[in-house]
């Protein structure tokens, strides 16, 4: 597949670099990228968009699921939308948490301003701190990265020296490689 790099300009979509359906990495701001982690960052969200279904069996095995469901009204219209996960916003965490990114102030929303909240299918509550039992298995996470199981993957594999010895990231390894061999088989 091709991919192509857009530069926009330096004021769009907050300056993050993002991509765009199917293949397209966006940079606002193109000194980003001379960051080779952000490229093979952006790189994952262009794979993970192509091979979705093979995502989310890895995702399952990380216990996150996609969720079809309805967030209350209070969350879903503060809630900021992301290019690189806009094809599915949403995934459950062992069946209970979903992370929505919310915009800071909702008066004058930015696109690079959100807090992720986190939102609780079994007792219909959400809280603005990272769950335990996420941040345990995905320790040393951006905030940011807690968004979407996407981002999570992509913080992981674009700096793994940073999350080797976690157990998320060796789980994350081993399921992608018992995945490539069953695919070559």
């Amino acid at each position: 597949s091709e991919i192509r790099l857009i530069q926009l300009m330096p004021t769009a979509d907050g300056g993050m670099p993002h991509t765009r359906p199917d293949s397209i990495i966006c940079y606002p701001d193109i000194s980003k990228f001379f960051s080779v982690s952000t490229l093979i960052h952006e790189l994952w969200h262009i794979h993970q968009r192509i091979y979705k279904q093979l995502w989310n069996e890895v995702f399952e095995k990380l216990h996150w699921k996609e969720w079809n469901g309805r967030l209350p009204l209070s969350l879903e219209k503060n809630r900021r939308y992301n290019p690189d996960t806009i094809d599915s916003p949403f995934y459950v965490f062992k069946d209970k948490w979903i992370p929505v990114p919310i915009f800071d102030d909702i008066k004058r929303p930015k696109v690079n301003e959100v807090y992720i909240w986190f939102y609780n299918i079994e007792t219909k509550h959400h809280i603005r701190n990272v769950p335990e039992e996420i941040q345990q298995y995905f320790p040393n996470l951006p905030i940011a990265g807690y968004e979407h199981p996407r981002e999570i993957t992509a913080y992981m594999l674009s700096q793994p020296e940073l999350y080797i010895q976690s157990p998320s990231f060796i789980d994350l390894i081993q399921f992608i490689g018992q995945l490539s061999i069953q695919t070559t088989k």
